[in-house]
């Protein structure tokens, strides 16, 4: 074999047992972080919804209640922000921008039954 088809074979990646080896160890505790971090941002929509009530028909439960209309929106970037406030800042933005419905008013506005002034 001559130089230039040595140089062209692919070179072969050592693997690191470091990183690995580390994520064992602290696996569990990875875990049980991740969960409690992630019951922290579900909680945070509940807790905003918890003092509302459907501006159209006065509903308060908070299992009834969605943030019309990027409901879904808000709670898909919900899931993936971190907890602090900076990076909720676009979640607090389209909070702002929605209003709160109860579920049967949320489909009746979706498809035009009602109007808000």
């Amino acid at each position: 074999m001559s130089d230039k088809e040595i140089s062209k074979e692919p070179k072969k990646i050592k693997k690191s047992n470091g990183g690995n080896a580390h994520y064992e160890k602290y696996k569990e505790t990875i875990k049980r972080v991740s969960r409690r971090n992630y019951r922290k941002r579900i909680t945070l929509l509940n807790e905003i919804l918890n003092n509302k009530s459907c501006v159209h028909c006065g509903e308060s439960e908070t299992m009834c209640l969605k943030f019309y209309p990027h409901d879904l929106k808000i709670r898909r970037i919900t899931k993936n922000v971190g907890t602090n406030d900076k990076s909720r800042q676009e979640v607090f933005h389209l909070i702002n921008e929605s209003k709160v419905l109860c579920l049967n008013c949320y489909i009746k506005a979706n498809n035009d039954l009602i109007e808000f002034i």
